[in-house]
């Protein structure tokens, strides 16, 4: 079995993707039918699927192409040697493997969540159970992870703004079969403050086989909601672990084993984070972040589409999630992360009175692609860096290295949903301190930053920036910094040691020699000869 690396997430996430208090989450806003000539969108971070599943990459081609699904080969399993996702040499498939706690599977899991709370005391939390639902195993020469489902913990004490000390975690690997050959795609971990909702209309989430709506065969992602409105983390027959904000200043840590093929760039929705990866054996790290919980802000917006520029218009079929119903009240989600939500985010912020919506906590991590051909930055053996920010869109990938500068482009509307309180920024980049030092040719000494906010034209912004190096990471932030779309420029600098002239040794001034000279001393009739530099008598003798 041959393995591989690949990084590139943004296809995978496509096809998984469906000081104010924040509100509650998941608002379903007011939308309109698709033929409409007003429509409706939001900018907001995606929840991913709450279960695992297996994509066939070639059934997946052939719908692109006009060839549409059958019992024997469907877009989507889950589970493997069925509908046509077989193991076979021919093979392409990928896999959104949700991962367990770790027990009964040591690798790829998850070991341990923690709060920490601000006086640097922790509660550990303790796993209570898994969402029910649909798994599956990997076989055992593939050496990666099955599908198994959304955990729920409990920490004592730790209160939501729910009211409950729940919380899920939902980490998940994406990875691929192709002919023989194994490859890790992507990563993503999130932690959530959740609230159970019993209802008897939800349903056990999963895919689901046979005619849709329309009467075609196919396969789709069924997530058990009643209300399509995205509120749920994940979903049981009967009950539904709401999303819920987080109390403030929460800071939590989450502990993985994770397969050492997840390297590169990661980026979130955490701030002040802190990271460790430790290796385990020739296959796995522990993976360790500790971070505080961040407020988001998030855009609703009405338009007329034939009134939108030409590249609105060109980046509107950017990675999407629709909303409400199709003939009805439908409107699109975009992530935050595609650039479609900066050009959104600018032709629409007059029409919202510059004003955010609502605001919602997060806490997740998740892969980035590589930084192009910049190598001391594109890594593919280990991790490399960590840029997170809580701007309404920003970057999908790591920050650009020019001119001496390292570079991230975030946008978001000015005031916060009073529209009166001025929204303020975040921004964390983490990396290894053996990457900063290969980008500018630096020695072991200390590193010095600066960190630059620049508006559009060309005002810098004020900011409190912040520099640390701690356990061969250098940690560099920006907060309180404005919108609308800033670039922020942070520039290493490291003094040049002083070198000193070696001392050249001065010869010490040569003493002059006298020369001897001798006498004759008598006593009665003994004589003596003195030889000195300068001679004398002995006592009782004299010279003659």
């Amino acid at each position: 079995m041959k393995f591989s690396r690949a990084l590139n997430f943004t296809f995978i996430a496509a096809l998984i993707a469906t000081t104010l208090a924040p509100a509650a989450q998941a608002t379903l806003f007011p939308g309109f039918p698709i033929d409409s000539e007003t429509q409706a969108l939001t900018i907001e971070d995606e929840s991913a699927v709450p279960f695992s599943f297996i994509i066939n990459n070639k059934v997946q081609s052939s719908l692109n192409s006009g060839t549409p699904e059958s019992p024997e080969a469907t877009r989507l399993c889950d589970t493997f040697n069925t509908h046509g996702c077989n193991l076979d040499p021919s093979a392409s498939i990928t896999v959104n493997s949700i991962l367990p706690v770790c027990g009964e599977v040591q690798e790829n899991c998850i070991e341990g969540l923690t709060f920490v709370k601000s006086d640097g005391s922790s509660t550990d939390a303790t796993f209570d159970r898994y969402f029910k639902g649909k798994t599956f195993t990997t076989p055992a020469e593939l050496a990666m992870p099955g599908g198994s489902r959304v955990s729920i913990w409990n920490a004592n004490g730790v209160q939501n703004q729910g009211g409950t000390d729940q919380y899920a975690v939902h980490v998940h690997l994406i990875w691929s079969y192709n002919s023989g050959t194994v490859d890790v795609n992507g990563f993503s971990a999130s932690v959530f403050a959740i609230k159970p909702a019993l209802d008897t209309r939800y349903k056990d989430s999963g895919i689901v086989v046979g005619p849709a709506f329309n009467g075609i065969f196919g396969s789709i992602t069924e997530t058990g909601e009643f209300e399509y409105d995205g509120s749920c983390v994940a979903v049981e027959a009967g009950m539904c672990g709401k999303k819920v904000e987080f109390a403030p200043h929460t800071r939590v840590k989450l502990k993985l084993r994770i397969s050492n093929k997840v390297t590169g760039w990661l980026h979130g929705r955490i701030s002040h984070p802190e990271i460790s990866v430790t290796p385990i054996d020739s296959k796995n790290n522990q993976l360790t972040v500790a971070a505080d919980v961040v407020d988001v802000p998030m855009m609703y917006a009405q338009y007329k589409p034939a009134a939108m520029s030409s590249e609105f218009k060109r980046l509107s079929d950017s990675r999407r999630s629709g909303h409400g119903f199709y003939g009805k009240t439908f409107y699109w989600q975009y992530a935050p992360d595609v650039q479609f939500s900066f050009v959104a985010v600018t032709e629409l912020a007059a029409s919202v009175k510059d004003t955010a919506a609502e605001i919602h906590s997060y806490w997740n991590v998740a892969s980035l692609d590589g930084n192009g051909s910049q190598k001391c930055l594109n890594d593919t053996s280990k991790l490399v860096g960590f840029v997170t920010t809580n701007a309404m869109a920003y970057a999908g990938r790591a920050p650009d290295w020019n001119d001496g500068t390292l570079e991230y482009k975030v946008a978001g509307l000015h005031y916060l949903p009073d529209g009166k309180t001025l929204t303020t920024g975040t921004y964390d980049l983490a990396m290894r301190s053996d990457a900063a030092r290969c980008l500018y040719g630096f020695t072991s000494a200390p590193i010095s930053a600066t960190i630059s906010i620049i508006s559009p034209d060309g005002e810098q912004k004020v900011a409190t920036t912040v520099l640390n190096e701690k356990n061969g990471w250098l940690y560099l932030a920006a907060y309180g910094f404005t919108f609308s779309s800033p670039t922020i420029k942070v520039k290493l600098t490291q003094e040049v040691p002083k070198v000193e002239p070696t001392p050249i040794p001065t010869p010490s001034p040569s003493q002059t020699v006298t020369p001897a000279t001798s006498i004759k001393c008598f006593k009665g009739k003994t004589v003596k000869t003195v030889k000195s530099a300068n001679p004398k008598c002995p006592k009782g003798y004299k010279v003659k």
